[in-house]
């Protein structure tokens, strides 16, 4: 697992202010949202959080049975909710918030968010974050995105598309194009459709030809870096949104999302991403833990400071609120309709080892640009050697 944290410690100028203590991850999306919304937390609760961070690689793989001890918050992804359900690191929303709060953000955050953090009938954590497989362009080379793939396979045969597709992204691109094809994973008795899993690899290796071979080793938001600082692409694909690239000043050049492309341009499929900010079931204080973590999750914070210092709210109002969509060159209207119709994975307990031994697989197949009967087999195996839960 990935070691290394970043720890910003807050000043409490306010006496009689109660600490409490986070995780979340190193990006301003991840941190200085958080650290720019404790003013608020204070004010109204009378309670400070200390952040620390870790990277975004120990944010997909790092157990949260790792660290939960020493912290009141975390900031996590969805499909670790069962691993950490296990180890009884979190506690229940529905066990320290009030009904009527956890009416309210259900009816208010975007898409399936609130409810991809369910685990055996109880919420595990918030959506305070949202994202999802979308696509971005730069506006001084186009005016539009691209919208059907074979529009991306022409533009990438010109040289004008970034993939960046490391292993997790992979995953996450095949993923995406599994459940645009109507044959989502694990929606069916079996792991992958076998025969449509061929079809997505054929696909993807496809892709892959049509972009430049650094993609391989490319995450979002490098590609996203790419993009800003080269002139010779116009556009990338499949790639987490990070609202911070379209924003004025973040770099010197900003660049606009848009849905992610699909088959057939409903921009549906796509892998739903985000995080959630969970309760440490180690907190000496868990109810004023939930008090914050509502807050959080709450237009009054998301639409506020949480999205003016880098974040990317999960809460419906902020995606529509002018303001919001006025700093990031209308980033939440272009890719709600994907948010709205992304695909959410499954909450099993091992399957952050199964996306991952299943990244792997895909990722050597688009390191070759070629797979074979086996390959589709090995990935089909993933999930019954890693899957703790199947069969019982």
């Amino acid at each position: 697992h990935v070691t290394g944290v970043q720890t910003c410690a807050l000043p409490i100028s306010l006496t009689g202010v109660k600490k409490l203590r986070g995780m979340t991850w190193e990006h301003p999306r991840g941190l200085d949202c958080l650290v720019n919304s404790d003013n608020l937390l204070k004010e109204q609760l009378g309670v400070s959080v200390e952040w620390s961070a870790r990277s975004l690689l120990a944010f997909g793989d790092q157990h949260i049975s790792e660290f939960y001890a020493d912290h009141d918050l975390m900031v996590i992804d969805h499909p670790h909710v069962p691993d950490a359900v296990h180890a009884n690191a979190v506690v229940a929303l529905e066990d320290v918030a009030s009904d009527a709060d956890l009416e309210l953000l259900a009816k208010t955050s975007v898409g399936a968010s609130h409810d991809s953090y369910i685990y055996r009938g109880k919420h595990w954590a918030l959506a305070i974050d949202t994202a999802a497989q979308v696509s971005a362009y730069r506006p001084d080379k186009t005016n539009k995105g691209l919208v059907f793939w074979y529009e991306v396979l022409a533009a990438g045969r010109e040289g004008l598309v970034l993939w960046p597709h490391k292993p997790v992204d992979a995953f996450s691109t095949f993923a995406t194009l599994m459940a645009q094809k109507g044959f989502a994973l694990c929606s069916t008795d079996e792991y992958i459709t076998k025969a449509v899993a061929a079809e997505v690899l054929t696909f993807m290796i496809d892709l892959a030809k049509a972009v430049p071979a650094q993609c391989l080793t490319m995450n979002p938001i490098e590609a996203a870096e790419h993009l800003v600082t080269t002139d010779r692409e116009h556009y990338s694909i499949c790639m987490y949104g990070y609202t911070n690239y379209s924003r004025d000043g973040f770099r010197t050049r900003p660049i606009v999302y848009d849905d992610v492309p699909s088959f057939d341009g409903r921009a549906s499929g796509s892998q739903l991403g985000g995080a959630g900010i969970a309760i440490s079931s180690a907190s000496k204080n868990v109810e004023l833990a939930a008090k914050v973590a509502v807050l959080l999750s709450l237009p009054e914070i998301q639409s506020t400071t949480y999205v003016q210092a880098g974040g990317q709210p999960g809460n419906l109002a902020a995606w529509k609120a002018p303001q919001a969509n006025l700093i990031t060159r209308n980033f939440f209207n272009n890719t709600l309709r994907t948010l709205e119709r992304a695909w959410v994975r499954p909450r099993f307990l091992g399957w952050p080892d199964v996306q991952y031994q299943s990244s792997l697989i895909i990722h050597k197949i688009l390191g070759e640009k070629n797979f074979s009967s086996t390959d589709i087999e090995n990935i089909a195996g993933t999930y019954k050697q890693y899957n703790q839960e199947f069969g019982r």
